[in-house]
């Protein structure tokens, strides 16, 4: 039996390498010098060796082999054991089959290791590939051979092979085998500390595509880790990833590398920052997308600017500067689904409280992609990202809001409210809310549309924010500026339970701010409303609803919560002596609670407490009623000479309004402040809002003769004011004797022309954009699954210029008569308060 042919086997050998298990089997039977018979070459392998380097078709043999006791440490006359031949031979599920052996004798992990710092570069490959292999998971989860790894200390001696000098195609092996189990925690921090953060960034400067390539994977994978993040930005990262951006030009290289960018930089802004510092970043990434010929990439670089622009000022201008906001418009154009959210995703993020680029997109044209996007998918996901993004473009800006909401149409933003979504559901009353305010406000269209009732549903909801929304929207759809009643919606929102929904949200709601604004909102529906008002009061007693809730809200340390219930006391006592006397059975108000306001160096604080002292003056026990009145009137009058802001403006402009057609004597104080000619000057106002609710006050204010014959006075000196004037009072009352002795002006001829470069009063909604880009080429098709396609790049799927349409140029309109949308800029008695 121990005869050996020409190339020094024997037949236990050749039986072994054919798979002749039973055959192997007899032999050893037959003499026990056979298992561990070593063949006469230059080898020197025994059976169980020979078996191993024929393959898995083997296992039989090899199973057989180890059962009746051959060696498994065995080593070859190349110093190569078990594991060694399998790496060789590239024979991973016999190396797999070993190490479920679990015999001391054999560590197969910690062979293969070694076997992986083998200076030789066939043996290092081979060794790398095995443990990439053996390390790969099928089923998204970490292999669980990273034990394997982390236990025999295998991780440091990688990152040594690593770092080595050994050749390209070795390292690349090991790089992926540090890859498939660097999500694991363990494995991740043994990888820093052995100096792995370094060496991948060192690695970025290959010269070597699949190196490079590799490097970038695993610093994105270290850096969604926050602390190793900041190791890989403290290491020079960023730099090196730019860099590679720079100089590569493989679609899967870049891909890796973008993705790295986007990691390192999120949720951080000083490594934001440092990428906008770094020579050529942003460029860098701009100029990618631009001449982008890859599905995949062109999403990674979507969900990298989205992270790298989140709450980043300097980011998101950068992007739009170095030309970012013409290429992601005309990705949201295109078909494939999963670039145009992300890309939808990116705009949101460019436009979020930028309003430097929140121009720059709308200039760009961004608006018409959007809303025909959004008008034409009926999937809640396209709708939530594109009515956020188109949210996120129209900003804080007041006017810029209302023509948004304008633009998506009452239809649509009810619609968000019958959808399944909180987002949309907020969008919507957000919407609805800017539409209902104003002194062209959308009161009657809402109604119409049966946009009351899903509001007063949304006060069911759970969630605080969506409750604030709703009740400060159902709040403007009852009462407009001058405390002008909306009788419709009042009655509806009384039919739809409001009113009891809006009185247990003021006792039982945890949110002192809640509690406010429900009374404020309560009191705005009954304004003016005696059914409603007797509703209020019968369901409270039910509910054991009282003005003391409301007045011990006055003394809450929350400055907000005190305003509000200020305005919610004075709203319902407004015009409506009832009230006012059960607030002052109940408690009433003492001049002290608003001391602290009326000095407050904030002007909101002071308007609207100026307005309320005026208003509940008669029960005031601790101050002069004149005296209360007269603090009030003096200081809503400084206020409107005063200030500079647009928000407060308008915020003073409508409390005189209101103020204008309350009790005797009001308006002719408010005449002997001299408000008329300030109103009149407001009337040259930029903002819609602050032009409107001045015309409307001074309407009211033309039923006093002596303002009557100031404001014939300015109109004379300029018709424009009177034209401003008629526009925005349409709904409201001016005295019928002004508008006599103006047509005897008329008459009498002789009248100015209007001076150019009066205010506009043509304000349109973002359709005339819309409608515009309609004009511009259709681009080019990608296929519907990030695959890689030939349709051309960003730059190149349109060949023909893009029509860009300036916002200016879109709504410029000379005619000084026609008719301007207003937009509300602020809450008249509560500041918007982010959630």
């Amino acid at each position: 039996m121990n005869e050996v042919d020409e190339h020094g086997w024997a037949h236990i050998h050749q039986a072994a390498k054919k798979g002749y298990f039973k055959s192997v089997e007899k032999f050893i039977q037959a003499s026990d010098d056979q298992i561990e018979f070593e063949t006469q070459d230059d080898l020197k392998e025994t059976p169980l060796m020979v078996a191993v380097r024929a393959g898995s078709s083997n296992m039989d043999t090899i199973s057989t082999i180890i059962k009746l006791g051959g060696k498994l440490d065995a080593i070859n006359n190349v110093n190569h054991g078990l594991v060694e031949i399998c790496c060789m031979e590239g024979h991973t599920d016999v190396l797999d089959y070993l190490q479920n052996l679990v015999r001391p004798e054999l560590p197969v992990w910690n062979n293969l290791i070694k076997f992986c710092a083998s200076d030789l570069e066939e043996e290092a490959e081979c060794a790398g590939k095995a443990a990439r292999i053996l390390t790969m998971s099928s089923d998204g989860e970490i292999n669980s051979n990273w034990k394997q790894i982390y236990e025999c200390g295998g991780v440091s001696v990688l990152v040594k092979v690593m770092k080595g000098g050994i050749g390209n195609k070795a390292k690349a092996e090991v790089m992926s085998c540090l890859i498939n189990v660097l999500r694991q925690r363990e494995i991740t921090d043994q990888v820093v500390t052995s100096g792995g953060v370094e060496a991948f960034i060192k690695h970025l400067k290959s010269s070597n595509s699949a190196i490079v390539q590799r490097s970038a994977t695993a610093l994105a994978i270290l850096s969604t880790v926050r602390d190793y993040a900041e190791i890989c930005c403290s290491k020079g990262a960023i730099s090196a990833l730019v860099s590679s951006l720079r100089t590569n030009d493989k679609s899967e290289v870049l891909v890796a590398v973008v993705k790295a960018l986007g990691t390192i930089c999120e949720g951080s802004s000083s490594r934001q920052s440092i990428l906008n510092s770094t020579p050529e970043g942003i460029e860098s990434l701009c100029s990618t997308l631009e001449n982008c010929e890859d599905a995949e990439l062109l999403l990674v670089l979507c969900q990298c600017m989205t992270k790298i622009a989140q709450h980043h000022p300097n980011n998101q201008r950068s992007i739009v500067d170095c030309g970012g906001a013409s290429d992601l418009i005309m990705l949201a154009e295109i078909k494939n689904r999963e670039i145009q959210l992300a890309a939808v995703d990116t705009i949101h993020m460019l436009a979020d409280s930028n309003p430097f680029s929140q121009a720059k997109l709308v200039e760009d044209g961004v608006i018409g992609p959007l809303i025909n996007l959004l008008n034409k998918s009926k999937s809640q996901v396209v709708q939530e990202k594109t009515a956020s993004a188109l949210w996120s473009l129209a900003g804080e800006d007041g006017d810029e809001r209302r023509k948004m909401a304008l633009t998506m149409g009452v239809n649509l933003l009810i619609d968000f409210l019958s959808s399944l979504s909180e987002i949309l559901h907020f969008i919507g009353s957000e919407g609805l809310g800017v539409l209902a305010y104003g002194a062209h406000n959308q009161q009657d269209m809402i109604a119409e549309a049966n946009g009351v009732f899903p509001l007063v549903r949304l006060l069911k909801s759970e969630k605080e924010h969506l409750v604030l929304s709703a009740v400060r929207s159902i709040r403007h759809l009852c009462l407009g500026v001058g405390y002008l009643p909306h009788a419709e919606n009042q009655k509806t929102v009384s039919q739809a339970r409001g009113i009891k929904l809006l009185i247990a949200l003021m006792i039982l709601s945890n949110n002192d701010l809640i509690q406010v604004e429900s009374a404020l909102t309560m009191a705005s529906v009954a304004l003016g409303n005696p059914t409603v008002i007797e509703e209020v009061m019968s369901t409270g007693q039910h509910l054991q609803f009282s003005y003391v809730r409301i007045l011990t809200h006055l003394y809450s340390e929350d400055s907000a919560v005190r305003v509000l219930a200020g305005a919610a006391l004075a709203t319902f006592a407004y015009n409506n002596m009832t009230q006012q006397q059960m607030i002052a059975a109940e408690g009433g108000v003492r001049f002290s609670c608003f001391a602290d306001f009326l000095q407050s160096s904030d002007e909101y604080l002071r308007c609207n407490t100026a307005f309320q002292v005026v208003v509940l003056a008669r029960i005031i026990p601790d101050e002069e009623q004149a005296v209360a009145s007269a603090a009030g009137i003096k200081l809503l009058a400084d206020i409107l000479n005063d200030s500079s802001s647009k928000i407060i403006q308008s915020l003073a402009s409508d409390c005189v309004a209101r103020l204008a057609h309350t009790r005797a004597g009001v308006p002719e104080a408010l005449v002997a402040m001299d408000c008329v000619e300030r109103l009149c000057s407001l009337m040259y106002s930029d903002v819609t809002q602050v032009r409107g609710c001045a015309a409307i006050a001074l309407g009211y204010l033309s039923y006093n003769h002596k303002a009557e014959r100031q404001l014939l006075n300015r109109c004379r000196t300029d018709p424009y004011l009177i034209k401003c004037l008629r526009h925005y009072t349409d709904r409201h009352k001016i005295s019928k004797r002004f508008k006599d002795e103006w047509k005897h002006y008329k008459k009498l001829g002789g009248l100015p022309a209007i001076q150019v470069g009066r205010p506009n009063l043509v304000s349109r909604d973002y359709r005339t954009l819309a409608l515009a880009v309609k004009t511009r080429p259709q681009r080019g098709v990608l296929p519907d699954t990030p695959t890689s396609f030939k349709a051309g790049s960003v730059n190149d799927i349109n060949k023909a210029p893009i029509s860009r349409v300036s916002t200016a140029t879109a709504m410029q309109d000379t005619s000084q008569s026609a008719i301007i949308e207003e937009q509300p800029m602020a809450t008249p008695v509560m500041p918007v308060t982010a959630e």
